[in-house]
Protein backbone atom coordinates (compact mmCIF):
# COMPACT_ATOMS: atom_id res chain seq x y z
CA UNK A 1 0.00 0.00 0.00
CA UNK A 2 1.08 3.20 -0.85
CA UNK A 3 -0.05 6.22 1.08
CA UNK A 4 1.25 10.47 0.30
CA UNK A 5 0.38 13.17 2.82
CA UNK A 6 0.53 16.62 2.04
CA UNK A 7 0.86 19.60 4.70
CA UNK A 8 1.89 23.25 4.40
CA UNK A 9 5.14 22.05 6.52
CA UNK A 10 7.07 18.65 7.70
CA UNK A 11 8.74 18.44 11.03
CA UNK A 12 7.99 21.29 12.29
CA UNK A 13 4.83 23.75 14.27
CA UNK A 14 2.08 21.17 15.20
CA UNK A 15 0.47 19.71 11.75
CA UNK A 16 4.85 19.32 10.76
CA UNK A 17 5.06 17.26 13.73
CA UNK A 18 1.62 15.53 13.87
CA UNK A 19 2.83 14.24 9.84
CA UNK A 20 6.26 13.57 10.17
CA UNK A 21 4.86 10.87 13.52
CA UNK A 22 2.09 9.57 10.76
CA UNK A 23 4.74 9.09 8.20
CA UNK A 24 7.16 7.36 10.43
CA UNK A 25 4.79 5.21 11.90
CA UNK A 26 3.42 4.47 8.49
CA UNK A 27 6.96 3.28 7.16
CA UNK A 28 7.78 1.38 10.71
CA UNK A 29 4.22 -0.39 9.65
CA UNK A 30 5.13 -1.44 6.06
CA UNK A 31 3.63 0.90 4.32
CA UNK A 32 5.17 2.65 1.36
CA UNK A 33 4.49 6.30 2.63
CA UNK A 34 5.64 9.35 0.69
CA UNK A 35 5.25 12.81 2.12
CA UNK A 36 4.82 16.46 -0.05
CA UNK A 37 5.46 19.68 1.70
CA UNK A 38 6.28 23.55 1.13
CA UNK A 39 9.10 24.24 3.77
CA UNK A 40 10.85 22.06 6.69
CA UNK A 41 13.74 22.76 9.22
CA UNK A 42 15.23 19.31 8.38
CA UNK A 43 17.58 18.59 5.59
CA UNK A 44 15.28 17.58 3.02
CA UNK A 45 17.65 14.79 1.88
CA UNK A 46 16.88 12.95 5.45
CA UNK A 47 13.65 12.80 5.28
CA UNK A 48 12.67 9.45 3.32
CA UNK A 49 10.25 9.74 0.05
CA UNK A 50 9.81 13.63 0.64
CA UNK A 51 9.16 15.77 -2.07
CA UNK A 52 9.12 19.51 -1.72
CA UNK A 53 6.61 21.55 -3.49
CA UNK A 54 7.09 25.43 -4.88
CA UNK A 55 9.76 27.61 -4.08
CA UNK A 56 10.26 31.24 -2.48
CA UNK A 57 9.50 33.27 -5.05
CA UNK A 58 6.17 31.71 -6.14
CA UNK A 59 5.32 31.85 -2.41
CA UNK A 60 5.36 35.23 -2.34
CA UNK A 61 3.73 35.71 -5.20
CA UNK A 62 1.17 33.05 -4.10
CA UNK A 63 0.65 35.35 -0.73
CA UNK A 64 0.15 38.96 -2.65
CA UNK A 65 -2.19 37.23 -4.95
CA UNK A 66 -4.27 36.11 -1.84
CA UNK A 67 -4.88 39.30 -0.36
CA UNK A 68 -6.79 41.21 -3.63
CA UNK A 69 -9.29 38.90 -2.57
CA UNK A 70 -8.81 36.30 0.31
CA UNK A 71 -8.59 33.34 -2.29
CA UNK A 72 -6.08 31.55 -0.37
CA UNK A 73 -4.71 28.28 -1.96
CA UNK A 74 -5.89 29.34 -5.94
CA UNK A 75 -2.76 29.88 -7.08
CA UNK A 76 0.78 27.96 -7.52
CA UNK A 77 -0.71 26.31 -10.81
CA UNK A 78 2.36 25.54 -11.70
CA UNK A 79 3.86 23.70 -8.42
CA UNK A 80 0.96 22.26 -8.24
CA UNK A 81 1.04 20.27 -11.68
CA UNK A 82 4.56 19.56 -11.17
CA UNK A 83 3.64 18.23 -7.59
CA UNK A 84 0.27 16.04 -9.61
CA UNK A 85 3.16 14.52 -12.35
CA UNK A 86 5.33 13.72 -8.72
CA UNK A 87 2.10 12.21 -7.65
CA UNK A 88 1.12 9.97 -11.18
CA UNK A 89 4.83 8.90 -10.73
CA UNK A 90 4.01 7.67 -7.13
CA UNK A 91 1.13 6.13 -7.85
CA UNK A 92 -0.43 6.28 -4.68
CA UNK A 93 -3.34 4.23 -3.35
CA UNK A 94 -4.06 7.12 -0.65
CA UNK A 95 -3.27 10.81 -0.80
CA UNK A 96 -4.34 12.51 2.60
CA UNK A 97 -4.22 16.11 2.95
CA UNK A 98 -3.93 18.48 5.87
CA UNK A 99 -3.32 21.90 5.94
CA UNK A 100 -3.28 23.15 2.38
CA UNK A 101 -3.35 27.07 2.98
CA UNK A 102 0.24 28.35 3.42
CA UNK A 103 0.76 29.91 -0.43
CA UNK A 104 2.01 27.02 -1.75
CA UNK A 105 -0.41 24.88 -3.67
CA UNK A 106 -4.00 25.57 -5.88
CA UNK A 107 -6.42 23.49 -4.00
CA UNK A 108 -9.04 23.24 -6.77
CA UNK A 109 -6.26 22.21 -9.63
CA UNK A 110 -5.13 18.99 -6.99
CA UNK A 111 -8.84 18.02 -5.76
CA UNK A 112 -10.10 17.96 -9.37
CA UNK A 113 -7.13 15.71 -10.57
CA UNK A 114 -8.06 13.60 -7.28
CA UNK A 115 -11.70 13.22 -8.13
CA UNK A 116 -10.76 12.37 -11.74
CA UNK A 117 -8.48 9.91 -10.88
CA UNK A 118 -10.75 8.49 -8.13
CA UNK A 119 -7.90 8.29 -5.79
CA UNK A 120 -9.09 7.72 -2.09
CA UNK A 121 -8.72 10.99 -0.15
CA UNK A 122 -8.40 11.40 3.14
CA UNK A 123 -8.55 15.12 4.87
CA UNK A 124 -7.51 16.10 8.45
CA UNK A 125 -9.24 18.70 9.76
CA UNK A 126 -6.90 20.25 11.83
CA UNK A 127 -9.30 23.58 11.87
CA UNK A 128 -12.27 24.51 9.68
CA UNK A 129 -10.32 25.76 6.29
CA UNK A 130 -11.96 23.02 4.34
CA UNK A 131 -15.03 23.43 5.11
CA UNK A 132 -15.50 27.25 5.20
CA UNK A 133 -15.24 30.28 2.86
CA UNK A 134 -11.74 30.64 3.57
CA UNK A 135 -11.80 31.07 7.42
CA UNK A 136 -9.61 29.36 10.10
CA UNK A 137 -12.42 29.30 13.00
CA UNK A 138 -15.37 31.40 13.03
CA UNK A 139 -16.52 31.13 16.99
CA UNK A 140 -15.38 33.96 18.04
CA UNK A 141 -16.81 36.28 15.45
CA UNK A 142 -20.15 34.26 16.19
CA UNK A 143 -21.05 33.32 12.27
CA UNK A 144 -22.64 30.18 10.83
CA UNK A 145 -22.57 31.14 7.27
CA UNK A 146 -20.54 28.58 6.59
CA UNK A 147 -23.28 26.19 7.06
CA UNK A 148 -25.03 27.16 4.13
CA UNK A 149 -23.82 29.85 1.99
CA UNK A 150 -20.70 32.62 2.84
CA UNK A 151 -20.74 36.22 2.05
CA UNK A 152 -19.95 39.22 3.91
CA UNK A 153 -17.37 37.71 6.03
CA UNK A 154 -16.75 39.13 8.86
CA UNK A 155 -13.52 37.96 8.96
CA UNK A 156 -12.55 39.28 5.39
CA UNK A 157 -9.64 41.14 7.10
CA UNK A 158 -8.36 38.12 9.53
CA UNK A 159 -6.90 34.24 8.65
CA UNK A 160 -6.56 35.00 4.62
CA UNK A 161 -7.34 38.99 4.90
CA UNK A 162 -9.07 40.25 1.13
CA UNK A 163 -8.10 43.63 0.73
CA UNK A 164 -10.22 44.39 -2.40
CA UNK A 165 -13.10 42.06 -2.39
CA UNK A 166 -15.08 39.48 -0.55
CA UNK A 167 -14.85 35.89 -2.03
CA UNK A 168 -15.93 34.19 0.27
CA UNK A 169 -19.26 32.88 -1.06
CA UNK A 170 -17.39 31.71 -4.57
CA UNK A 171 -14.38 29.58 -2.42
CA UNK A 172 -16.91 28.19 -0.30
CA UNK A 173 -19.21 27.17 -3.22
CA UNK A 174 -15.89 25.37 -5.19
CA UNK A 175 -15.35 23.80 -1.69
CA UNK A 176 -18.61 21.89 -2.17
CA UNK A 177 -18.39 21.38 -5.91
CA UNK A 178 -14.57 20.00 -5.95
CA UNK A 179 -14.73 18.09 -2.20
CA UNK A 180 -17.86 16.56 -3.18
CA UNK A 181 -16.64 15.34 -6.59
CA UNK A 182 -14.09 13.08 -5.06
CA UNK A 183 -16.45 9.58 -4.45
CA UNK A 184 -13.93 8.29 -2.10
CA UNK A 185 -13.20 10.88 0.45
CA UNK A 186 -12.79 10.34 4.70
CA UNK A 187 -13.08 13.35 6.57
CA UNK A 188 -10.72 12.98 9.69
CA UNK A 189 -11.47 15.38 12.95
CA UNK A 190 -8.94 15.95 15.29
CA UNK A 191 -11.33 16.28 18.14
CA UNK A 192 -14.67 15.70 18.29
CA UNK A 193 -16.01 19.32 18.28
CA UNK A 194 -14.70 19.92 14.51
CA UNK A 195 -15.80 16.69 13.97
CA UNK A 196 -19.72 17.44 15.13
CA UNK A 197 -19.12 20.65 13.37
CA UNK A 198 -17.88 19.20 9.90
CA UNK A 199 -21.30 17.06 9.85
CA UNK A 200 -23.48 20.14 9.92
CA UNK A 201 -21.66 21.02 6.76
CA UNK A 202 -21.40 19.64 3.13
CA UNK A 203 -19.12 16.85 4.17
CA UNK A 204 -21.95 15.10 6.19
CA UNK A 205 -22.13 12.94 3.32
CA UNK A 206 -18.92 11.77 3.41
CA UNK A 207 -17.30 9.17 6.72
CA UNK A 208 -16.10 11.28 9.26
CA UNK A 209 -13.90 9.94 11.56
CA UNK A 210 -12.21 11.49 14.94
CA UNK A 211 -8.73 10.94 15.65
CA UNK A 212 -6.97 12.94 18.55
CA UNK A 213 -3.46 14.68 18.26
CA UNK A 214 -0.87 13.05 20.64
CA UNK A 215 2.52 13.40 21.65
CA UNK A 216 5.53 11.85 22.04
CA UNK A 217 4.54 10.73 25.54
CA UNK A 218 8.52 9.36 26.44
CA UNK A 219 9.51 13.02 25.68
CA UNK A 220 7.27 15.30 27.36
CA UNK A 221 7.36 14.26 31.03
CA UNK A 222 8.34 15.90 34.28
CA UNK A 223 12.36 17.45 33.69
CA UNK A 224 14.44 19.22 36.38
CA UNK A 225 15.32 22.55 35.40
CA UNK A 226 17.11 25.22 36.54
CA UNK A 227 14.30 28.33 34.88
CA UNK A 228 13.52 29.12 38.54
CA UNK A 229 17.13 30.04 39.41
CA UNK A 230 18.20 31.38 36.45
CA UNK A 231 15.05 34.21 36.24
CA UNK A 232 15.09 34.57 40.24
CA UNK A 233 11.39 33.04 40.31
CA UNK A 234 12.42 30.08 43.16
CA UNK A 235 9.21 31.46 45.46
CA UNK A 236 6.75 32.20 43.26
CA UNK A 237 3.66 30.62 42.02
CA UNK A 238 4.50 30.22 37.96
CA UNK A 239 1.75 30.81 35.51
CA UNK A 240 2.64 29.74 32.03
CA UNK A 241 1.45 31.75 29.07
CA UNK A 242 0.55 31.45 25.27
CA UNK A 243 2.00 35.13 23.98
CA UNK A 244 -0.16 34.49 21.11
CA UNK A 245 -3.51 33.76 22.92
CA UNK A 246 -2.67 36.49 25.69
CA UNK A 247 -1.81 39.35 23.74
CA UNK A 248 -4.73 39.08 20.82
CA UNK A 249 -7.64 42.32 21.41
CA UNK A 250 -10.21 39.66 22.34
CA UNK A 251 -8.25 38.91 25.43
CA UNK A 252 -7.08 42.32 26.65
CA UNK A 253 -9.75 42.09 29.43
CA UNK A 254 -8.94 38.34 30.55
CA UNK A 255 -5.25 40.00 30.42
CA UNK A 256 -5.88 42.69 32.38
CA UNK A 257 -8.27 41.28 34.98
CA UNK A 258 -5.78 38.24 35.49
CA UNK A 259 -2.60 40.26 35.87
CA UNK A 260 -4.39 42.92 37.74
CA UNK A 261 -5.61 40.44 40.78
CA UNK A 262 -3.03 37.35 40.77
CA UNK A 263 -1.61 37.24 44.73
CA UNK A 264 1.50 38.89 44.72
CA UNK A 265 4.08 35.71 44.73
CA UNK A 266 2.34 34.78 41.39
CA UNK A 267 4.35 35.84 38.29
CA UNK A 268 2.99 35.24 34.35
CA UNK A 269 5.64 33.74 32.61
CA UNK A 270 4.45 34.60 28.86
CA UNK A 271 5.98 32.51 26.22
CA UNK A 272 6.39 33.63 22.59
CA UNK A 273 6.90 37.45 22.81
CA UNK A 274 7.82 39.52 20.24
CA UNK A 275 10.42 41.92 21.29
CA UNK A 276 6.94 44.67 20.43
CA UNK A 277 4.77 42.64 23.13
CA UNK A 278 7.36 43.30 25.61
CA UNK A 279 7.20 46.76 26.34
CA UNK A 280 4.86 48.15 29.04
CA UNK A 281 4.45 44.58 30.61
CA UNK A 282 3.00 45.21 34.26
CA UNK A 283 5.85 43.58 37.09
CA UNK A 284 4.25 40.47 37.44
CA UNK A 285 4.41 39.24 33.82
CA UNK A 286 8.24 37.74 32.79
CA UNK A 287 8.57 37.69 29.10
CA UNK A 288 10.58 35.20 26.95
CA UNK A 289 11.02 34.22 23.63
CA UNK A 290 9.66 31.56 21.10
CA UNK A 291 11.39 28.59 22.17
CA UNK A 292 12.36 26.25 19.62
CA UNK A 293 14.52 23.74 21.36
CA UNK A 294 12.03 20.79 22.94
CA UNK A 295 14.26 20.26 25.89
CA UNK A 296 14.42 24.08 27.01
CA UNK A 297 11.02 23.99 26.21
CA UNK A 298 9.53 20.82 28.54
CA UNK A 299 12.27 22.17 31.44
CA UNK A 300 9.95 25.42 31.54
CA UNK A 301 6.76 23.29 30.97
CA UNK A 302 8.22 21.33 34.39
CA UNK A 303 8.87 24.61 36.22
CA UNK A 304 5.82 26.18 36.08
CA UNK A 305 2.58 25.74 38.52
CA UNK A 306 -0.18 25.88 36.12
CA UNK A 307 -0.70 26.72 32.12
CA UNK A 308 -3.20 29.02 31.31
CA UNK A 309 -4.49 28.90 27.83
CA UNK A 310 -7.09 31.49 27.08
CA UNK A 311 -7.69 30.05 23.97
CA UNK A 312 -11.40 31.08 22.12
CA UNK A 313 -10.38 29.06 19.25
CA UNK A 314 -8.77 25.59 18.94
CA UNK A 315 -9.49 22.14 17.29
CA UNK A 316 -7.59 20.34 19.68
CA UNK A 317 -4.33 22.44 21.10
CA UNK A 318 -1.32 19.84 21.65
CA UNK A 319 -0.03 22.06 23.77
CA UNK A 320 -2.15 21.28 26.74
CA UNK A 321 -0.93 17.96 26.19
CA UNK A 322 2.57 18.53 26.24
CA UNK A 323 2.59 20.87 29.20
CA UNK A 324 0.28 17.95 31.30
CA UNK A 325 2.92 15.63 30.55
CA UNK A 326 5.17 17.75 31.99
CA UNK A 327 3.51 17.04 35.17
CA UNK A 328 1.82 20.54 35.07
CA UNK A 329 -2.03 21.59 34.94
CA UNK A 330 -3.79 23.26 32.01
CA UNK A 331 -6.88 25.95 32.98
CA UNK A 332 -8.27 27.23 29.51
CA UNK A 333 -11.61 28.28 28.45
CA UNK A 334 -14.04 25.68 26.64
CA UNK A 335 -14.87 27.01 23.33
CA UNK A 336 -14.13 24.67 20.84
CA UNK A 337 -12.06 21.62 20.91
CA UNK A 338 -9.93 22.82 24.07
CA UNK A 339 -11.99 21.27 26.40
CA UNK A 340 -11.14 17.79 25.09
CA UNK A 341 -7.56 18.06 26.06
CA UNK A 342 -9.00 18.56 29.98
CA UNK A 343 -10.94 16.64 32.43
CA UNK A 344 -12.10 19.18 35.10
CA UNK A 345 -10.12 16.77 37.57
CA UNK A 346 -6.62 17.70 37.29
CA UNK A 347 -6.80 20.14 34.81
CA UNK A 348 -9.83 22.60 33.62
CA UNK A 349 -11.85 24.11 31.29
CA UNK A 350 -13.96 27.49 32.06
CA UNK A 351 -16.76 29.19 29.89
CA UNK A 352 -14.64 31.13 27.61
CA UNK A 353 -14.53 34.76 28.37
CA UNK A 354 -15.22 34.50 31.53
CA UNK A 355 -12.16 35.75 33.35
CA UNK A 356 -13.51 35.23 36.87
CA UNK A 357 -13.73 31.71 36.61
CA UNK A 358 -10.43 31.68 34.90
CA UNK A 359 -8.74 32.96 37.74
CA UNK A 360 -10.45 31.06 40.21
CA UNK A 361 -9.33 27.80 38.43
CA UNK A 362 -5.85 29.31 38.14
CA UNK A 363 -6.17 29.91 42.10
CA UNK A 364 -7.51 26.68 42.67
CA UNK A 365 -4.45 24.99 41.75
CA UNK A 366 -2.34 27.46 43.66
CA UNK A 367 -4.51 26.54 46.79
CA UNK A 368 -4.32 23.07 46.61
CA UNK A 369 -0.25 22.69 45.17
CA UNK A 370 0.60 21.36 41.79
CA UNK A 371 1.84 18.33 42.92
CA UNK A 372 -2.14 17.50 44.04
CA UNK A 373 -2.90 17.34 39.95
CA UNK A 374 0.78 16.43 38.55
CA UNK A 375 0.55 12.38 38.84
CA UNK A 376 -2.70 12.29 37.29
CA UNK A 377 -2.03 14.85 34.37
CA UNK A 378 0.82 12.81 33.29
CA UNK A 379 -0.71 9.82 33.66
CA UNK A 380 -4.44 10.69 31.64
CA UNK A 381 -2.06 12.06 29.03
CA UNK A 382 0.11 8.77 28.74
CA UNK A 383 -2.86 6.66 28.89
CA UNK A 384 -5.16 8.67 26.03
CA UNK A 385 -2.85 10.59 23.74
CA UNK A 386 0.33 8.76 23.00
CA UNK A 387 1.45 9.62 19.67
CA UNK A 388 1.81 6.24 18.26
CA UNK A 389 -1.29 4.66 19.64
CA UNK A 390 -3.50 7.82 18.64
CA UNK A 391 -1.69 7.36 14.93
CA UNK A 392 -1.85 3.99 14.57
CA UNK A 393 -5.85 4.64 13.89
CA UNK A 394 -4.87 6.43 10.96
CA UNK A 395 -2.93 3.22 9.63
CA UNK A 396 -6.04 1.09 10.59
CA UNK A 397 -7.74 3.79 8.48
CA UNK A 398 -5.30 3.72 5.73
CA UNK A 399 -5.58 -0.66 5.46
CA UNK A 400 -9.91 -0.11 5.75
CA UNK A 401 -9.54 1.93 2.67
Amino acid sequence: MKVMQINAVYGVGSTGVIVEDIHNLSLKNGIEAFVSYSTTNKNPADIKNGYVIGDTLGKKIHALLSRIGGKQAYFSSFATKKLIKHIESIKPDIVHLHNLHSNYINLNLLLGFLAEKDIKTVITLHDCWFYTGGCFHYTAAGCDKWKESCGNCPKKMQDTPALLKDNSAKILKDRKKYLGSIKNLSVVGASRWISEEASKTFVKEKKIYTINNGIDTEFFVSTPSDFRKKHNLEDKFLIIAPANKWFLPINKKTFDFVSQNLPEDSVIVMLGCTEGQKQGLPKNVVALDYIRDRDELRKVYSACDVFANCTREDTFPSINLEIQGCGTPVVTYRNTGAQETVDNKCSFSVESGNEKDFLEAILKVKAQGKESFSKDCANRVKENFDRDENYMKYIELYKSL
